[in-house]
């Protein structure tokens, strides 16, 4: 193609120089790259000293001066200011209204009585690419818009994104590209709505192009509003199936989808609801299991907004009776009682079936009745309507330390249930092992030997001093050989003294037994030192008597009644001696006394010989 030009422009240089006085200029303008002709698009010449004011056009092709396809020739001579040697001329293709055109070339005039123009290459607009988000898509997000420009030219200068956002369809933010092929992002954080965009590719010749259409997206930030989740039915008998109904919409986008969650008593599943009418989504869900149900509507509108609302809850019942105790409903009348005291134990028998169950049998015990458990006041009769509750109840004297109290429903099986392994339920009932002790001391006395001589005098005074003792009735405490516990007579520790207690006196499965009263894992919470008959006993394991610091109990020992060991032991049985010391008008849990000390109940045990009583000793001084 080149030759065929050149022979032809060649021709028509020969054919034209032996014309009279003109400067032709010639130039060739191959085709677009994208494939457009040049053919018909004008030329125009100036000299770049006058301006382009002062021009002369030509249409490149047959049609032209030149009458070659993409050839244009233009006589300089006939500008208003008629070219001379040395000249600067430029000539371009200019728009024509379809964005086709080049840049300027230029030269010098000669005195060859005609010019050549360096070659043009007519220029193709770039184009634009829309890659996302794409057409009628849905956001409740930042959106990134990706676009991308191309040019075959190799010449982009920059790409505008376009919006209609903020007051009207307009340029919202520039970025600058390069080459033949460029994608670039733009990040923005737009408010609710339906929306349009485009982008816009500009190469340098300031030729743009938008994508052949603008897309549409919508922001929706705001999740569907569910106004209700009901089913039809208000409890089943048996398996059978219940609608699910939930009512939801959502103003922007509408409903995507909606899901109901079948929160059975094993696991969830989940249903597709279809559209019943209005706003309204149901499911048909099968009751195949006994039990409590709830049903969570999920509703998704299409930008992936959820919301989520769960029904109230929904009980399937057997067709046969269901006779259930919980733990929960087993009810004691009195919270913190002493030993020995009455209590009512009061239990609610449920049936969670569909049949009635007349004159069945309960019964209460102390432990498990399948392993040895002891009955407590016989069996008790009742009968209880489908779906519905009777209550049962027994008096019982309450122990010291820990009781797990059962409930035995239908105990000789007459009635036919849907589960038989709800039929026993128990709870823990605690009596608390230790006894407190308070009150005042008033001394008036006079002491001497026969002869009146050593007097020793007390008259109720206000600042006595002394201690208190307890042991059990049988012991006889040698005063002067008392040692704190947990210290063996050459006032090395002990190990095992605290368990050794607890054993000798039935405690050690106590929640409050000795050991964790008065020790943490062994070790004594705290230590004291008392004066007894003029005898310092160090380290002496402590605890306050109540609630507050100004009375502490202390546990000690006669070491007189120890063998060869040296130290209290269950072998030995040495007497036990739990002390406090007197602390005159101090403000103890039940008001201001003068002592207050803290004792286990079962002390009065510990010598076997009388079970009944403890005896109280004090000291003044």
């Amino acid at each position: 193609m080149k030759f065929v030009f050149l022979c032809i422009l060649l021709f028509i240089i020969f054919s034209t120089s032996m014309a009279s006085a003109t400067h032709y200029i010639f130039g060739v303008v191959n085709d677009a790259r994208d494939g457009t002709l040049a053919n018909g698009h004008t030329v125009v010449l100036w000299n770049s000293a006058n301006g382009i004011e002062d021009n002369l056009t030509d249409t490149i092709g047959p049609s032209g001066n030149s009458g070659a396809d993409n050839l244009y020739r233009i006589d300089c001579e006939m500008l208003q200011t008629a070219c001379q040697l040395g000249d600067e001329l430029r000539a371009k293709v200019i728009n024509n209204g379809d964005n086709y055109l080049t840049d300027f070339v230029n030269l010098s005039v000669t005195g060859e009585g005609y010019d050549l123009m360096e070659n043009l290459i007519l220029n193709s607009p770039p184009s634009s690419t829309l890659n996302y988000p794409q057409n009628h898509q849905n956001f409740s997000s930042i959106i990134d818009f990706n676009c991308s420009a191309s040019d075959l030219d190799g010449n982009l200068a920059n790409a505008t994104l376009y919006g209609n956002w903020s007051g009207g369809w307009h340029a919202n933010e520039t970025k600058a590209v390069s080459g033949n092929s460029s994608s670039v992002v733009f990040a923005k954080n737009l408010p609710e709505g339906i929306y349009k965009w485009n982008c816009l590719a500009e190469d340098n010749l300031s030729i743009s192009d938008f994508n052949e259409e603008n897309f549409t997206f919508t922001i929706d930030n705001t999740a569907p509003d569910i106004a209700s989740v009901y089913v039809n039915e208000s409890y089943t008998c048996g398996d059978i199936p219940v609608r699910v109904n939930c009512t939801a919409e959502d103003g922007l986008l509408g409903i995507g989808s909606v899901i109901i969650e079948a929160i059975k008593p094993s696991a969830s599943e989940n249903f597709s609801a279809q559209l019943l009418t209005g706003n309204t989504y149901y499911a048909d869900i099968s009751i195949n299991e006994i039990g409590e149900w709830k049903f969570n509507c999920i509703a998704n509108d299409s930008a992936g907004n959820t919301a989520n609302l769960t029904s109230s809850p929904f009980n399937a019942y057997s067709t046969l009776s269901d006779l259930v105790v919980y733990p929960f409903e087993i009810i004691f009348s009195k919270s913190s009682p002493i030993e020995n005291e009455v209590v009512i134990i009061n239990a609610t028998i449920h049936n969670l079936g569909c049949s009635n169950a007349d004159n069945f049998l309960v019964g209460f015990y102390e432990g498990d009745p399948d392993t040895g458990g002891v009955q407590i006041n016989g069996n008790k009769t009742i009968s209880t309507a489908t779906r519905s509750n009777a209550t049962v109840d027994i008096t019982w004297n309450t122990k010291i330390g820990t009781t797990n109290i059962f409930i035995l429903v239908d105990i000789n099986n007459s009635i036919t249930e849907a589960n038989e392994s709800n039929n026993k339920a128990n709870k823990t009932f605690n009596v608390g092992a230790w006894q407190e002790f308070y009150g005042n001391s008033s001394v008036n006395k006079i002491l001497s030997d026969a002869a009146f001589y050593n007097l020793g005098l007390w008259l109720n005074e206000t600042s006595l001093q002394g201690n208190i003792f307890i042991a059990d009735k049988e012991n006889n405490v040698d005063w002067l050989s008392l040692q704190a516990i947990g210290v063996n007579i050459t006032n090395g520790s002990t190990n095992n003294d605290f368990s050794d207690i607890d054993i000798l006196l039935g405690m050690a499965d106590f929640e409050d037994s000795v050991f964790n009263t008065f020790t943490d894992d062994g070790i004594p919470k705290d230590t004291k030192s008392f004066i007894v008959h003029g005898k310092t006993i160090e380290n002496v394991p402590v605890i306050n008597s109540t609630n507050n610091q100004n009375f502490v109990t202390g546990i000690l020992w006669d070491a007189s009644d120890t063998s060869g060991d040296a130290e209290y032991s269950q072998e030995d049985r040495e007497d036990l001696v739990f002390i406090t010391q007197l602390n005159k008008g101090k403000q103890g849990a039940y008001g201001n006394y003068d002592y207050e000390i803290k004792i286990p109940v079962k002390l009065r045990d510990y010598n076997t010989t009388d079970s009944a009583e403890v005896y109280f000793y004090y000291e003044i001084a």
